[in-house]
């Protein structure tokens, strides 16, 4: 019954974030005003769904975070199967309904693009995973670091704002292969979501790691954060 109140909440939270940023994103003009709505209204999707669902723990809404979290060494295997399902799950749907209210409006369903994204796949994987591993960091940190509870949803939202300001003009951002999902869904266009998958699971998958070490002495081990992560 965890697991499953677990899948509910990822996907219930990631489905928010998702439409939130893509229709941000869809509904921004070009050039950095544009960049701000899109990247403020990313941080606050994501800050207002951990809050929203804080009943919970703190709910992941990022396959990469629940990567990282997996690689510190914390929570079990159905656990991260049931966060990961969840969040995939609400990615389809906020797909399907964007695709659903945006037909016709002629926009680009909010994919993540920049000017690295059809130029160059290696520096768009490269800036995905590095900018991933700035929100899997922050996220570890607060959460099993300082233990900030529902408190870590504010330090977790303006770290996303900041990286999707450094990184919407070379890749749009996502950070987050279930955001990129939903756009994927929405403008029934796979043909770069390998990029936004790749690199930010790889970006989550060093934080994770590095987790592992530099947490190792605050908690002794990750048994002990098992039950809320």
């Amino acid at each position: 019954m965890d697991h499953l109140k677990r899948f509910a909440a990822e996907l219930i939270g990631t489905f928010l974030v998702c439409v939130v940023a893509i229709l941000a994103m869809a509904g921004s003009s070009q050039g950095d005003a544009g960049g701000l709505v899109a990247a403020f209204a990313y941080g606050l999707g994501v800050m207002a769904a951990m809050l929203a669902c804080s009943s919970f723990g703190a709910v992941h809404l990022n396959p990469a975070v629940t990567l990282a979290i997996f690689a510190t060494g914390r929570g079990s295997f159905v656990r991260v199967l049931a966060c990961i399902a969840g969040q995939l799950v609400g990615a389809c749907l906020a797909g399907l309904l964007v695709m659903w209210l945006l037909a016709g409006e002629g926009t680009a369903m909010g994919m993540p693009v920049g000017s690295f994204t059809k130029a160059d796949a290696v520096k768009t994987v490269a800036i995905e995973g590095l900018l991933t591993l700035v929100w899997a960091g922050v996220f570890l940190g607060c959460v099993f670091g300082s233990k900030l509870g529902s408190q870590a949803a504010l330090p977790i939202g303006l770290a996303i704002v900041a990286a999707s300001l450094a990184g919407l003009p070379f890749t749009g951002a996502s950070m987050n292969p279930a955001r990129a999902l939903a756009s994927a869904v929405a403008a029934i266009d796979f043909s770069t979501l390998w990029m936004y998958a790749s690199g930010p699971l790889a970006g989550a998958a060093v934080a994770g790691l590095l987790g592992r070490l530099l947490l190792l002495q605050n908690d002794g081990s990750g048994a002990g954060s098992r039950a809320r992560e």
